[in-house]
């Protein structure tokens, strides 16, 4: 053999040797690989998305909040030739519900001065506010968004959208779309007070737009003798006086005589020119879609988090309220909804960490967190059985 072929062959053993190597090293487990997590001897019911880099464990920095009540907030390593320019021909739709002066008694609520915080932010950060019907143009036909495309969105209808966010997003001129629950239009859910149809004929001038939540399927209801309840819109409906489930004709009829009833109200009291949805709870199934492409409503969203391109019918959402998470880490998590492997800085309790040997990354599954570093910095113990897919950590 001539010596260039065998420098050749010689090459080309090497690259696959280390391309073999590098999949080796960034191998990624899932929970389904039946990994072993244990803290203080006691098994994690639900392990993590468990990465693997240079024979490493990392894991979700979400997990080790909610595992061990610590605050960890990240921000991306900035690439000096983007430009400011996060992403393009898509667009970040943000979810919120209700303004509270008080959200930590409110799940889904968010106080008005961090509300605002946020649409500051999104101004400095050069986000681009558009409209609902901007974002349908561009989902559905030839229509253009700009870099950074942000959509607002609010569910279920709380008179705190009048009162607190409206006047906020006036001052920043953002539009936005409430998705109100028609049948509790200017009443009360649970004690909060609703939006009136006044209330929002007088904001759609100010480039407000609402849309439906369902007439009334923003609920759960029993699904099973037993008594387990699911949301309304996605399951059959267990009908106790008569002990027999609704059958698939009625659950069909049900569901298309609500979202009929819901477009007709909004039309008829806010001159809607077009039908958008949002699924209560994010819930929806096959039928429910079809049923919906039926009555020519084009557009929905669920709350599973995301970023929307052209085509995206059933859009994504990313939850604005987020318990716990501060405003500038919102900011963040929108510059990165299309970042997978970029490294970024991580504060740990409101200061930054330092992470010397492994680096954590944004990967498709989150932000990803060297747990051996991790203990270290918390005074843990850790455990990593790489043969066995087996972590303990001691506290």
């Amino acid at each position: 053999m001539k010596t260039k072929q065998k420098f050749s062959l010689t090459l080309i053993l090497i690259i696959g040797i280390v391309a073999i190597l590098s999949a080796c090293s960034q191998s990624v487990l899932s929970s389904n690989n039946k990994v072993t997590f244990t803290v203080n001897g006691e098994k994690v019911k639900q392990a993590p998305v468990l990465a693997v880099d240079q024979g490493e464990p990392m894991v979700p920095a979400a997990f080790l909040e909610n595992t061990f009540k610590v605050k960890l907030e990240w921000a991306l390593k900035q690439d000096n030739g983007n430009n400011g320019v996060f992403y393009s021909n898509q667009v970040a739709v943000l979810m919120y519900h209700d303004i509270s002066n008080d959200p930590s008694k409110e799940k889904s609520a968010i106080s008005d001065k961090q509300f605002e915080e946020q649409m500051e932010l999104l101004k400095t950060n050069g986000f681009h506010v558009i409209t609902i019907k901007e974002y349908a143009d561009f989902i559905l036909r030839d229509g253009t968004v700009p870099d950074n495309a942000v959509l607002i969105t609010f569910d279920d209808g709380y008179e705190t959208f009048y009162t607190d966010a409206y006047p906020i997003l006036k001052r920043y001129g953002y539009p936005a779309v409430n998705f109100v629950i028609v049948s509790s239009v200017g009443g009360k859910h649970n004690g909060a007070p609703k939006m009136t149809w006044d209330q929002m004929r007088e904001m759609q001038k100010s480039g407000m737009d609402f849309y439906n939540h369902t007439y009334d399927l923003h609920r759960y209801g029993a699904m099973r003798e037993d008594g387990l309840t699911k949301p309304v819109l996605t399951r059959k409906q267990y009908f106790k006086d008569e002990k027999r489930m609704e059958t698939d004709a009625e659950y069909t009829a049900r569901i298309t005589n609500d979202l009929t009833e819901a477009e007709r109200i909004l039309k008829q009291e806010l001159h809607n020119s077009m039908s958008v949805l949002a699924f209560p709870y994010g819930a929806y199934n096959d039928e429910a879609l079809a049923i919906m492409k039926k009555l020519g409503i084009e557009i929905s969203f669920t709350v599973k988090e995301g970023i929307n391109g052209k085509g995206q019918t059933n859009g994504y959402r990313v939850n604005g309220a987020k318990h716990g998470e501060s405003s500038m880490q919102l900011i963040e998590k929108l510059k990165g909804l299309t970042v997978e492997d970029g490294e970024v800085k991580v504060f740990l309790n409101g200061k930054e960490a330092d992470f010397t040997s492994l680096k954590p990354v944004k990967r498709k599954e989150g932000v990803m967190i060297p747990l051996r570093e991790f203990c270290k910095m918390n005074n843990m113990k850790l455990d990593w059985n790489s043969k066995k897919n087996r972590i303990a950590i001691d506290t």
